[in-house]
């Protein structure tokens, strides 16, 4: 829910990070369980490293924009300045396609 309401990079990344805290939690249940303590850190880690590559990803866009978090304020700015085009912006968009993308196939 509070992913929906979303309208800035900042609560975007928290929201997710919230969720995918409490999916490591319940995937680590069992603490006897050694299978499920070795596919708990495996989740842990690749959950991470796709974190990592989102917060990479944010950071272009928001290097790219002039310094806006917010979502509408991002658009207005790269459309004015006609910077959508840019390499940065191509990088952006990558790396938040592939951080987002581990974030979806781990199963947020």
């Amino acid at each position: 829910m509070f992913l929906c309401g979303a309208n800035d990079l900042i609560t975007i990344f928290v929201a997710l990070e919230c969720f995918s805290l409490c999916s490591y939690l319940l995937s680590g249940y069992t603490k006897k369980d050694v299978r499920s303590n070795e596919a708990t850190m495996k989740y842990l880690l690749m959950g991470g490293a796709s974190s990592s590559i989102l917060v990479h990803g944010f950071s272009w866009l928001y290097g790219s924009s002039g310094g806006e978090i917010e979502l509408q304020e991002i658009v207005n700015g790269l459309i004015n300045t006609q910077m959508y085009n840019s390499p940065g912006i191509s990088i952006a968009l990558i790396f938040l396609t592939i951080g987002i993308g581990f974030l979806v196939v781990l199963g947020l």
